[in-house]
């Protein structure tokens, strides 16, 4: 099965720059993150929408940036929802 990725990777530079690709590695650092709070469950609801279901890669995308800034994570991305 080929990989579901966002047409642009969120970069977080929380403890090192890393690349966000798309939905499953939105989940995988959504685990690592401070949970809970409205923004961190739409993410990561969204993202198991675009991986079980075909649900919009952009609105992962947007929900994960969501969590991320919520957290307070550094984002170093350009393109920003």
């Amino acid at each position: 099965m080929q990989p579901i990725i966002w047409d642009h990777p969120v970069r977080v530079g929380a403890k090192g720059e890393r690349y966000i690709n798309g939905p499953e590695d939105a989940l995988r650092y959504l685990s690592e993150m401070p949970q809970g709070g409205w923004f961190y469950e739409r993410a990561r609801n969204r993202c198991h929408a675009a991986l079980e279901r075909g649900g919009e890669l952009s609105l992962s995308r947007k929900a994960f940036i969501g969590a991320a800034l919520e957290c307070s994570l550094p984002l170093l991305d350009d393109e920003k929802p």
